[in-house]
């Protein structure tokens, strides 16, 4: 099922932006040129995965559709770990529906293909653990730390948090299970509290030692106001639970999945309470939901502190096969005809997802929607304006450029550095007002600038911006960079954008190229 959903993807991307996706691209194809993360390059997030993207840049070429088949892999494991995760807990066949309904239905993280594969590890380690309430067996936990391990190398919080998750999770398993306390478990515990966190600190430190404070705080984003975005976890709670109950009230078929869902888990709730299902059953049961739930809110973290919408994703799959244990649960006493009436209206829903979602796709695979370029080659569901700007800038930065040359694109537009295969002349390709950089990073810049003997400086509209941490280029960040500009090269070509409209990461985008004065 989850290939029939991912198949229309391999050449085409929803939205792709020149920030974010840009970055990722660059780190996946400088990787391929031995660069390392962070120290050659700035990165966000862990060390892993651009290595892993630029192995599919190895094996089928330096081309978007590479990276699609990469994410479009990471996709299915997601699918069959979860499908495994949920037939610990309820029939096959209500398995492969869960795993059906997760596949259409789950939020994806729009803004980088890094995270898809710290679900499938979550994922995983979901399963590991389940399988573990059922079958005493240590595999499952080395498995499991393996697992965190690989988390904590595509995030390094997430990791954390999963290491703390999986050893909350086996204290319970083995107190209510009655396992015993013997030397594999003792190895087990020492290495999911020392060895797994000493060996991600170990990686982390040798990617970073080299690097100053400034530089270290710019690619690890957490301390202190390193975040543009802040709140109180006493509002957050109230405003998730608020917007969880909105997606029930949209239309009559939310409405109708509320009903089932929110109907399901009272039901499962009285026969767990009341303790009117089978004793062993009953047991695997709470095992496995104080996990989900352990699972739940150890990766709602960064949601937590935030408010930020997207990052409660990490933990929506604990959230979906929640809702399908309290159905399987709840089947123990509903009725055969309405049992058959749940499976086939949600199975129709998937069907129908599915079916809608490689239409709308379909649909979008115009030529004003391609990336013609080598280095593309895939449709885009960005506006088509978007698309004829990151066209023509690529084939003008193609045709002007020589080999030897560099050019400088900046606030945030990495693409470009991609989509031509130009390394960036500076080992920073983002500068925003959150970013918080020094002067003495703004001189070094410079320096590097002067050193690569940089002709062309791309600029994008975002260059002043509304949007909350991004500021305005030489008022709120950057002064000196900005003055070196303003004084050492003019406008050249202008391309693309309403300037007048607000510019988004993937939408009314506007470029000029600057040419250094003679």
């Amino acid at each position: 099922m989850a290939g029939f959903f991912i198949w229309p993807e391999l050449n085409f991307q929803d939205n792709i932006s020149q920030g974010d996706h840009g970055r990722d691209l660059y780190a996946f194809d400088a990787v391929t040129h031995g660069k390392l993360p962070y120290k050659d390059f700035w990165w966000v997030y862990g060390p892993l995965m651009p290595y892993y993207y630029g192995l599919f840049f190895k094996i089928f070429g330096v081309r978007i559709t590479s990276i699609l088949l990469g994410r479009a892999l990471l996709v299915v494991a997601c699918s069959v770990f979860f499908y495994l995760s949920a037939a610990c807990l309820m029939s096959p066949g209500l398995a492969f529906l869960a795993a059906s309904w997760f596949t259409q239905s789950r939020q994806e993280f729009f803004f980088t293909y890094n995270h898809i594969a710290g679900i499938a590890a979550e994922l995983i380690i979901c399963w590991c653990l389940l399988s573990y309430t059922r079958i005493e067996s240590m595999r499952y936990l080395w498995i499991a730390l393996i697992a965190d391990f690989v988390l904590g190398l595509v995030k390094i919080n997430f990791g954390l948090a999963g290491l703390c998750g999986i050893v909350l999770s086996v204290l319970l398993i083995d107190f209510a299970k009655k396992y015993p306390f013997n030397a594999p478990k003792k190895r087990f515990y020492l290495a999911a509290a020392g060895l797994i966190p000493l060996l991600l600190g170990l990686i982390y430190w040798l990617l970073l030692k080299d690097l100053p404070f400034y530089a270290i705080r710019q690619c690890m984003p957490y301390f202190g106001d390193d975040q543009p975005h802040h709140a109180p976890p006493l509002l957050v709670i109230p405003y998730y639970f608020t917007q969880h109950w909105l997606t029930f009230i949209h239309t009559p078929v939310d409405i109708a999945i509320g009903i089932i869902l929110h109907g399901c888990t009272l039901l499962s709730l009285y026969l767990l309470i009341t303790k009117k299902i089978e004793k062993t059953y009953r047991q695997e049961i709470l095992l496995g939901l104080a996990m989900i739930g352990v699972f739940f809110v150890v990766y709602f973290h960064e949601f937590l502190v935030s408010a930020v919408w997207y990052r409660c994703y990490w933990s929506l799959p604990f959230l979906v096969l929640f809702n399908f244990v309290m159905i399987a649960v709840a089947f123990g006493l509903i009725p055969k005809f309405l049992r058959i009436l749940i499976l086939v209206f949600f199975g129709a829903l998937t069907a129908l997802g599915i079916v809608a979602h490689i239409g709308s796709i379909q649909s979008q695979k115009h030529p004003y929607n391609y990336l013609s370029m080598p280095r593309g080659q895939i449709y885009v569901g960005n506006e088509p304006e978007w698309t004829d700007t990151v066209n023509k800038v690529t084939s003008f930065l193609n045709t002007t450029l020589k080999k030897g040359d560099l050019f400088f694109a900046m606030p945030y537009d990495c693409l470009y550095y991609y989509l031509t295969g130009k390394e960036s002349p500076t080992r920073q390709l983002i500068f925003f007002d959150h970013i918080k950089i020094p002067q003495q990073q703004e001189i070094s810049v410079i320096k590097e600038l002067e050193s690569h003997k940089i002709r062309l400086v791309l600029m994008s509209n975002r260059i002043v911006s509304d949007e909350l941490g991004l500021g305005i280029f030489g008022k709120t960040y950057c002064p000196l960079l900005s003055q070196y500009i303003h004084e050492n090269f003019s406008p050249l070509v202008r391309q693309g954008g309403d300037w007048t409209k607000p510019p988004k990461p993937n939408s009314n985008h506007g470029v000029i190229i600057l040419k250094r004065n003679p």
